[in-house]
């Protein structure tokens, strides 16, 4: 299903709201995307993860096009914006994770397509070993087994 730009916001927007009911949200963001304000030091790598609370001292805003956030950063505080085609992933504390494709960088989709692939590998295996029927051993009908019933 191919889903526009407007609806992933949507989706991005009530997902994000809905986790900060539960305290606190990791969202993962492109960098690079245009319109993204991050500290200088972090601007350099592929991905970035803010760490997002209502509870925290610092304002957050999420409206139709960003989030903005003031979050502390070593003894000052830095005002994030987010525009919603930066946000490509977010994690709940309680180990829910949603990724909007769109929003990825290549590197990242890259990583979860090997990682994906490596996970069916590796099931495939495990399957194709169990369905192996086991070599059977018995001497005369009896059962060569090293377990024995003891009344």
């Amino acid at each position: 299903m191919m889903t526009t730009g407007r609806e992933t916001t949507t989706d991005q927007k009530t997902t994000i709201e809905r986790l900060l009911d539960d305290e606190q949200v990791l969202v993962h963001i492109n960098p690079s995307a245009p319109g993204v304000s991050i500290p200088s030091h972090l601007c350099e790598n592929r991905t970035v993860t803010l760490r997002l609370s209502r509870f925290f001292k610092g304002d957050l805003t999420i409206d139709d096009t960003k989030v903005t956030a003031e979050l502390l950063f070593g003894p000052e505080y830095f005002t994030c914006v987010l525009p919603w085609e930066a946000i490509w992933g977010a994690s709940s504390i309680r180990g829910q994770e949603f990724i909007w494709a769109e929003a990825a960088p290549d590197e990242i989709l890259q990583m979860f397509l090997a990682q994906r692939d490596d996970r069916q590998a590796t099931a495939q295996r495990s399957s194709e070993r169990s369905s192996r029927p086991l070599p059977s051993s018995s001497v005369a009908g009896r059962s060569t087994s090293h377990l024995r019933r003891v009344k």
